[in-house]
């Protein structure tokens, strides 16, 4: 059975047995701003909500991101972005004792471009300063708005299962209901990632 659901704000919304073959998986590796790379495969095993977008589409994610991170992971609300990405997430109800439930990591990525190695260093040094405790991923090469498109000022959002294929793709700001799609998401794909 396929389900696809679209939604207004350029969301889809694609869940459930859906496709004959599996979702083809996301090879992804962007580096963060202490230059370390970072792979969609190391998130396998949990959900991955990759927020992206331009300089003027960063508070929009900074903010949909904290509020995605604090609704499963609730013991960070109002603590340090550090002390509030070793929160613990709730688990995913009804499990077998002892079955581990899928975490869910909201991870930003900035879409810079292709700008000079001087500026890509200004760019890391402004970010480690503004955000010195947790990764933030920087997209130099546009891998981002080639591979799943952008809409420039606004929030963008992926959504990649636990074996790393994209499920839901956002491309411009959510409402409230649309924000609402995005949790039932990642709660279908949370159980459906328990092994």
């Amino acid at each position: 059975m396929k389900t696809v659901v679209a939604i207004a704000a350029g969301l889809l919304v694609v869940v459930g047995p859906m496709f004959a073959q599996a979702p083809p998986r996301v090879i992804l590796t962007l580096e963060d701003q202490f230059e370390k790379p970072r792979t969609v495969d190391q998130y396998k095993g949990d959900v991955l909500i990759l927020l992206y977008g331009d300089r003027a589409g960063a508070e929009a994610n900074k903010g949909l991101g904290e509020k995605l991170h604090v609704h499963y992971h609730p013991t960070a609300q109002g603590k340090p972005p550090a002390e509030a990405a070793k929160a613990p997430a709730t688990p995913v109800p009804n499990l077998p004792q002892g079955t581990r439930s899928p975490d869910v990591f909201v991870v930003p990525v900035a879409c810079v471009g292709k700008v000079p190695d001087v500026v890509k260093n200004m760019i890391r040094g402004r970010i480690k300063k503004d955000v010195p405790d947790t990764p933030v991923l920087l997209d130099f090469e546009s891998k981002m708005k080639d591979q799943f498109g952008i809409k420039e000022g606004e929030s963008n959002l992926l959504l990649i299962d636990t074996q790393g294929r994209v499920r839901m793709k956002v491309n411009g700001q959510l409402d409230a209901a649309s924000q609402e799609r995005v949790i039932q998401a990642v709660d279908f794909l949370r159980k459906e990632g328990v092994r």
